[in-house]
Order: C-alpha cells, then structure tokens, then sequence
C-alpha cells in the first residue's frame, strides 16, 4: 500500500504556532499532501495547556491530524520523526538563535523540502545557504 505524501507542520505551545498550521494547509493543498501537526516537548517542561487546545482546534478546522509527544530529546524524537515518516514538506517557525535545533534537523535531510513561516504568515523555503549558515 502506497501511502500519501504528507505535510508535517512542528509546532511548540504557543497561539503564534496557528500561522504555521495555515500556511501547512496552503503548502498541502497546493502539493497534493495530507497535513499532520506535531508538538514535541521536553518531558516535565512547562506547558501552555490553552495553547495546546487552540493549536488542536486550528488544526483540526484545517483538516489536519495533530499529535503530541513528550521526549526527554526533542530534536533526536522530531530526527527520527522525519526519518520514519519521510515527508515531502516540513513547515517549522522561524529558528530562535544560530545553532538552534532546527538547524541541525535540516543539515541531516537535504532531500526533504524545509520552510519556515514568518511573523506575518508568508511560506519561506530554507535554502542550502540557510542550512549551512546554521
């Protein structure tokens, strides 16, 4: 059985994660993908319950599947993620600081194409001078 290439979108607690979802849901459409929301955190980190909620609801109106998971490594769970799940599309926010974990998750997978969504909601490939800027 053929399974249908996919969209994962990475979101943390936040409201602000919503514009990653929308943009998920752009990319999806455009591409043909079904759309998947994952929340990686740190177990016993702190938790944005309402955040959690709202982000669900936003994914479920956009048709997605939305997943949480508790990893003592977040960046080595969210690595095996992709390597399993192999998507066409991963659709992150933008990276807080150089070095950070998501510079390092697009170095290990130059097949997969990686976007960021900024601020105002605009789809950003990252690009080979952004992953070896990292």
């Amino acid at each position: 059985m053929m399974l249908q290439p996919l969209t994962l979108v990475l979101v943390t607690d936040q409201f602000k994660c919503e514009r990653l979802i929308r943009a998920g849901r752009q990319m999806a459409d455009r591409d043909g993908t079904t759309l998947e929301v994952i929340n990686v955190a740190a177990v016993g980190a702190e938790r944005n319950p309402e955040a959690i909620e709202y982000l669900y609801r936003i994914s479920k109106e956009n048709d997605a599947v939305m997943m949480i998971h508790y990893s003592d490594e977040p960046a080595r769970f969210i690595t095996q993620l992709i390597r399993e799940c192999c998507p066409s599309n991963v659709v992150t926010g933008l990276p807080q600081k150089s070095n950070s974990m998501l510079h390092k998750i697009w170095m290990r997978f130059e097949q997969i194409s990686f976007f960021t969504v900024d601020h105002d909601g605009i789809l950003n490939p990252v690009t080979l001078r952004d992953r070896v800027i990292a």
